[in-house]
């Protein structure tokens, strides 16, 4: 399945970034990868599934190429070729809650939790690794949990 999306991997986790065109996708890919994160795709990708889990792979004509818009297009010599989508990001300027309720997303029959952001610089690269990150640990508290009151 095609999808105009960017897809990076970080500590075992996959992220596709969804929005439109000038949203914001590679502004934040690059981000994570100058905090560690590693390339799948920038712009097109190619969802598959294979032995149950969801897969992103760049589309083949753009494997390895990223574009920073204003700059240009760049290759890329340290990417993964395929890598299991854990979370989808969407960019979006009527993201405005807070702390928003679970969603979740289909994408070739696979559900895939779903966070819809503001694009940036509302957002950045780093608050979506740690959330990543926290995701794929089971850290991710509930939108109503609130601490405990001193005795």
């Amino acid at each position: 399945m095609p999808l105009h999306a960017t897809a990076i991997a970080y500590g075992g986790a996959g992220c596709v970034l969804m929005g439109p065109s000038g949203s914001g996708k590679s502004r934040l890919a690059a981000e994570m990868l100058a905090l560690g994160a590693r390339l799948v795709g920038d712009d097109q990708l190619v969802l598959s599934v294979q032995s149950g889990m969801l897969m992103a792979a760049a589309h083949p004509n753009l494997s390895g190429i990223m574009e920073l818009r204003g700059l240009g297009l760049i290759r890329l010599s340290d990417i993964i070729p395929r890598h299991v989508v854990h979370l989808a990001v969407e960019l979006s300027t009527a993201a405005n809650e807070r702390l928003p309720a679970p969603q979740t997303t289909m994408f070739c029959g696979q559900p895939v939790p779903l966070v819809r952001v503001a694009p940036p610089p509302q957002t950045n690269g780093a608050s979506i690794l740690q959330y990543l990150k926290a995701m794929q640990e089971g850290r991710i508290l509930p939108p109503d949990w609130h601490p405990q009151a001193a005795n």
